[in-house]
């Protein structure tokens, strides 16, 4: 009753700073890691292993210098390869038994892609290069980036590929792990990891805004690529489809994702700038009917967030205490009246997540299946 006495009291010039002192607290307690930890120097707990994989019919392919022929499949997929080198391979590929692809070539542009014995490949994962993140440290709370792989069309017309992304978290130790000794990380963990890691079609630096996001939390949305009109869309039931009207043969068609893992809470519940700092905003607008839906806030997700079965968002050791704390109510609050005296106790939790997420998490693989 004490403590709550004393929370009441505080203004909220003063709730503001305590909710900044828990996120330094927070970023700290992860750079302590990357100090002692046995990671390479620029990765931290998080170590991802980024791959693509597939199945298609063919059951023969042939390459050559300048093009891709498969028999009986439509597609390939494939990632850039890098000038000068044998492999696009990560360093960490073997502990998850990932085949490195088969070089090929299109109008001068390398890649790796598949064929009839592989049915997987890998981008590189190195001690500069973790998901193409956008920051020195490595992959940690606020860290971002984004990936392209290519889909290579086999024929002329109209082509439809579904696609299905799954990001996994495992746990080992650094100095030894093997693909023998890699264990899948824990239910709870893998929930948090798939609502603190996401996965987004689209970016506008400028707004600091995402579009298109992936994931069982979403609704659906229609995003038309930059590429030779090509359209990338989540249906309602969660169908990842991409798709072309007019497919050139022999072609590569990139898609890029972009990934973040939102420092904050409040990323998620805002939608301009103005309580968060420079932070990225996930959804800036409200569910419209009428629109495309790549923007908006999901109508279900704050529902989801408030769950106490299967909850991807929050950690709690007291699920009555959560309970009563963390609402749809006050989420949807936060988002017309942003109040930071009740954003400091919503917060917690969430920032208990990314700690339990580093203390149960040691790699990821994402992985993408096409059809």
């Amino acid at each position: 009753m004490q403590g709550k006495k004393k929370k009441e009291g505080l203004t909220s010039e003063e709730y503001r700073q305590q909710a900044r002192d828990e996120i330094s607290k927070v970023k700290n307690e992860w750079k302590v890691f990357l100090r002692t930890g046995i990671i390479m120097s620029a990765a931290l707990i998080v170590i991802i292993i980024a791959c693509v994989a597939w199945f298609v019919s063919n059951n023969k392919v042939t390459i050559s210098t300048t093009r891709v022929q498969s028999a009986g499949s439509e597609f390939e997929l494939a990632a850039a390869s890098k000038p000068n080198s044998e492999t696009s391979a990560g360093v960490y590929d073997k502990l998850l038994d990932v085949p490195q692809g088969t070089k090929s070539s299109i109008k001068n542009q390398n890649f790796l892609a598949t064929d009839g014995s592989h049915t997987s490949i890998t981008w590189a994962i190195t001690d500069d290069s973790n998901m193409n993140n956008n920051t020195e440290v490595g992959i940690e709370p606020g860290a971002s980036g984004k990936m392209t792989f290519y889909i290579i069309s086999h024929k002329e017309g109209a082509l439809s590929v579904t696609l299905d992304l799954t990001l996994t978290g495992y746990t080992g130790e650094e100095t030894a792990a093997t693909s023998s000794n890699l264990q899948k990380a824990n239910q709870r963990a893998q929930q948090l990891l798939e609502g603190h890691v996401l996965l987004f079609v689209g970016y506008d630096s400028d707004a600091r805004s995402y579009k298109g996001w992936i994931s069982q939390d979403a609704g659906p949305w229609s995003m038309t690529l930059d590429s030779e009109k090509a359209v990338l869309s989540r249906d309602e039931n969660g169908k990842l489809t991409w798709s072309v009207q007019n497919a050139k043969k022999d072609t590569a068609y990139p898609v890029t994702l972009y990934w973040v893992w939102p420092e904050i809470l409040g990323s998620y519940l805002v939608k301009d700038q103005s309580s968060i700092g420079k932070r990225p905003i996930l959804f800036p607008e409200d569910w419209n009917d009428g629109s495309s839906h790549l923007t908006e806030l999901p109508k279900t997700l704050f529902k989801a967030m408030c769950s106490l079965n299967d909850n991807r968002y929050f950690y709690w050791k007291e699920s009555e205490e959560f309970a009563g704390t963390v609402t749809e109510g006050k989420l949807n609050q936060m988002r017309t009246d942003f109040n930071p005296v009740m954003y400091g106790t919503l917060a917690v939790y969430y920032n208990q997540a990314d700690e339990y997420l580093g203390s149960n998490v040691r790699f990821i693989k994402l992985k993408l299946d096409a059809q």
